[in-house]
């Protein structure tokens, strides 16, 4: 009988954090505080709308199709999800001009650069920097990805950093930004993206 007491307030106290968590966090985050307390991928795009982030700047996000598309513009999409660990994998295109990056663990939000956070660049640039290079830390050689999808996966468990770029890994060890968002960073060019899910570890 006491068995059956602890059960049934445990339950209680399960449905009232779920509820206080819902309260909490806007309804368009789709209860994600939930799902990811089991370490379950879950996806940052619904199809429809940008609701899982905040828009920095005056880029011109388009959904098309389930895909996320731009050409016009500048400025970032700041995801509302802000956690010590994360894994996050998408795929993406972009054009020969493009200038896109990937920034995680913002630890300020209202400024959000290559020292403020880790910059994963999506595309080669100058210097002998590559695609899936972390700026100012790892530095990997330039490969083809214009004009192709590619998938990248980016893994930030503790001080352990990686980034996987068309089944091509890379890892480092950092301890310089420990939380914070992740940001989508369009500065020219075309970038199409699409299939963007998140998993925050098990632990959380």
């Amino acid at each position: 009988m006491l068995k059956n007491i602890f059960l049934k307030h445990g339950d209680i106290l399960r449905k009232s954090l779920m509820l206080s968590l819902l309260v909490w966090m806007p309804i368009s985050v789709y209860s994600q505080a939930i799902i990811t307390t089991l370490g379950s991928s879950f996806p940052m795009l619904n199809g429809s709308d940008l609701s899982a982030w905040t828009q920095n700047g005056n880029a011109s996000w388009q959904i098309n199709s389930k895909e996320l598309n731009i050409t016009q513009g500048n400025g970032m999409l700041i995801s509302r999800i802000s956690v010590p660990d994360i894994q996050m994998e998408f795929d993406y295109w972009v054009s020969s001009d493009a200038q896109v990056s990937v920034f995680f663990r913002c630890m300020n939000s209202s400024v959000i650069n290559s020292n403020t956070a880790y910059e994963v660049l999506l595309v080669n640039q100058k210097g002998g920097l590559g695609a899936g290079s972390i700026r100012l830390l790892d530095q990997v050689k330039p490969t083809q990805v214009v004009n192709q999808w590619n998938h990248m996966k980016i893994s930030a468990i503790g001080t352990q950093l990686s980034i996987t770029l068309n089944g091509i890994s890379s890892k480092v060890t950092d301890t310089r930004f420990s939380a914070g968002p992740v940001a989508i960073n369009y500065q020219g060019g075309e970038l199409r993206l699409k299939n963007i899910y998140v998993t925050i570890p098990g632990r959380w």
